[in-house]
């Protein structure tokens, strides 16, 4: 019996690393995100991005007699509460649903709750798609990035000033040469969500193309070229420019009012290059509008920026819009595994010049600098410096911007 026993011990041990082994060889089942929901005909992810800001200003007399005197100012933010979907084939639509609290583009005027997207998107094989609803115009390399993936806090005047964020309408867009360009061409009309009549709301038609001369080393080698024209109808035959100085919590500084116009042309070129964990990018818009009361006045801006990637990491390209996103850290912070996460730095000009003919909006520069730390994929801590100086008013204002965020996305 003691031997029997022995025998039994024996084969047990001896069978139990090679279990063990055939146990750990077994491949694990990824555990699904709980923002994420997929089943036999659908799928579906919940995005979220939230912040909290804070801004301070250092103005000289000329600055406070423009604008007014500009105490510090602090505000939370849910810039996007975003719900993506996909219908499995043999329908492969996808549609999304976005709002914002307090996230409202520069250019608006509204804060509090609204709804900034609300469209669906029908692939016509693999020659293009048709995205019909409330959307992006498509149109600027800065405008079609994420707000919060951006190297600053905010956009550039240019886009703020002189180009629409999101309307309702009908876009095609598609890729081509193997994905290294892309193209879109839209139409749009807010008349069923700003209770003004179709022809009151004013068309918008637009285009755009752009691509990549160069697309090497998995895109840490890149060079893009883009160009895009609008023509816009003037709603309710009043036209208008203006823009925060790059500044979500300040009050308009160049802004020319309610104009008399019938409508208004604008072309726009983009530049972007990318050599490892530096990327440039700059972009230029210009505007006549056709409004003889005021002289048909011309309107022009443009921005010049660069970053660089301490940790040695890229921003991605997305090849399907022309735009660059967030930068992901190669090593999350980990005090355990010696991960510090992602640091850039990055420097900016942009200017903008609102008048002509008779209309006086002003004149405005600023010079910006930035520095971001990303722990983990989910956080971001930034601080924007920024010097800006304003022509308006027979007067030049001086003003100094202190910018920090908190951000959290999934």
């Amino acid at each position: 019996m003691i031997e029997l026993r022995r025998t039994v011990r024996s084969l047990i041990l001896a069978a139990a690393p090679a279990a063990l082994q055939a146990h750990a060889q077994e491949p694990a089942v990824p555990k699904r995100p709980w923002n994420e929901l997929s089943t036999s005909w659908i799928d579906l992810q919940l995005h979220i991005t939230a912040m909290v800001d804070g801004a301070f200003f250092s103005q000289n007399a000329a600055s406070v007699a423009q604008v007014g005197d500009l105490g510090p100012e602090a505000l939370f933010r849910l810039d996007n509460l975003e719900v993506d979907g996909q219908l499995r084939a043999p329908f492969p639509w996808s549609f999304q649903i976005e709002g914002e609290y307090d996230g409202a583009d520069q250019l608006n005027s509204q804060r509090g709750w609204t709804l900034s997207g609300l469209n669906v998107t029908i692939p016509m094989g693999e020659l293009f798609s048709v995205t019909i609803g409330n959307q992006s115009e498509g149109v600027t390399m800065e405008r079609l990035a994420n707000s919060y993936d951006l190297v600053f806090m905010e956009r550039s005047t240019m886009s703020q000033a002189l180009t629409t964020a999101r309307s309702t309408g009908v876009r095609l867009q598609g890729t081509a040469a193997g994905g290294r360009m892309n193209w879109s061409a839209g139409w749009y009309n807010g008349w069923l969500t700003n209770d003004l009549s179709f022809k009151q709301s004013g068309n918008i038609v637009n285009g755009r193309v752009a691509g990549l001369p160069v697309d090497a080393e998995g895109g840490r080698r890149l060079l893009h070229l883009g160009a895009w024209g609008a023509y816009a109808e003037a709603e309710q035959g009043q036209g208008i420019s203006r823009s925060r100085p790059e500044v979500y919590e300040s009050p308009f500084f160049v802004d020319t009012g309610e104009i008399p116009a019938i409508s208004s042309t604008s072309f726009g070129a983009e530049f972007g290059a990318v050599e490892g964990p530096v990327t440039v990018a700059a972009e230029y818009t210009g505007i006549r509008g056709d409004a003889p009361q005021v002289g048909d006045p011309r309107f022009w801006a443009y921005y010049v920026q660069a970053s660089w990637a301490i940790t040695g990491e890229t921003r991605p390209y997305d090849h399907s819009c022309g735009c660059f996103g967030e930068l992901q850290p190669f090593r999350s912070l980990s005090f355990r595994h010696g991960g510090a996460g992602a640091f850039e730095v990055g420097a900016r000009y942009s200017k903008i010049d609102l008048t002509s003919g008779a209309v006086d909006g002003g004149k405005f520069d600023r010079w910006s600098g930035a520095f971001s730390w990303f722990p983990t994929n989910e956080f971001r801590f930034e601080f924007n410096y920024g010097y800006g100086t304003m022509e308006r008013f027979g007067i030049r204002g001086r003003t100094r911007f202190y910018q920090l965020r908190l951000q959290w996305e999934i």
